[in-house]
């Protein structure tokens, strides 16, 4: 620990008197980190690109230092990090702000998001609640993640399961989310469960099509 915690002075120390980039690639070749990532990469290929991303970081905070030293400006690495992270923030921001676009992400990085439309799939049981949750009784954490998602929705929630998937060479018929038959009855609306006769179903899809055309524009 006492060799640790003075080799973390010392690199700590030369990023802000020396060389700060020199310092950076010091650490990395100290930790080893590309070793590192190709032990724990699923291929070298990935290694590689992983490791493409971190000279692409250190290159940014190199030029952004030397910017700075052209134009007589004092920049610590640290405030070259900072710039780098309110540009990264900005540009998601700028991402978000155009909603002409569809969002995929999961239910965990759903949380504290919010959409005109949502649509939730696989409701099915052993993925939502999860085989694992099943065996280990712990659906309750699953039940709050799909209150998470349930509630993102702003204007329309759309949920689909599949009645048979394709599982290791074989289908299986599927069984759909116990947590559809928690829904209020009263605010949910199914597809599928009742027979419709060929004109009904016709009717449907004309306005399911009229209400895509409304959503996305004129196509």
């Amino acid at each position: 620990m006492r060799r640790f915690g003075h080799w973390l002075e010392n690199i700590t120390r030369n990023a802000y008197t020396d060389d700060p980039i020199a310092s950076i690639k010091e650490m990395l070749s100290d930790i080893d980190y590309e070793g590192y990532l190709m032990q724990n990469s699923g291929t070298p290929n990935q290694a590689e690109r992983r490791m493409k991303n971190v000279w692409f970081l250190v290159d940014s905070i190199s030029k952004m230092i030397e910017k700075a030293d052209e134009v007589g400006e004092e920049l610590t690495i640290e405030d070259a990090i900072g710039k780098l992270i309110l540009r990264d923030m900005l540009e998601q921001q700028e991402q978000e702000y155009d909603s002409d676009q569809v969002q995929l992400l999961t239910l965990h990085a759903s949380k504290g998001l919010e959409y005109p439309h949502v649509y939730i799939i696989g409701m099915e049981e052993e993925l939502m609640p999860h085989r694992n949750s099943i065996e280990a009784d712990t659906i309750e954490e699953e039940r709050r993640l799909m209150y998470v998602g349930i509630t993102r929705a702003k204007r329309t929630l759309t949920l689909t399961y599949a009645a048979k998937r394709r599982q290791f060479g074989e289908t299986v018929d599927t069984t759909h989310s116990r947590f559809l038959d928690e829904l209020p009855p009263d605010d949910v609306e199914w597809e599928g469960k009742v027979e419709r006769t060929p004109e009904e179903q016709k009717k449907r899809g004309q306005e399911t099509l009229a209400g895509l055309k409304n959503l996305f524009g004129d196509l």
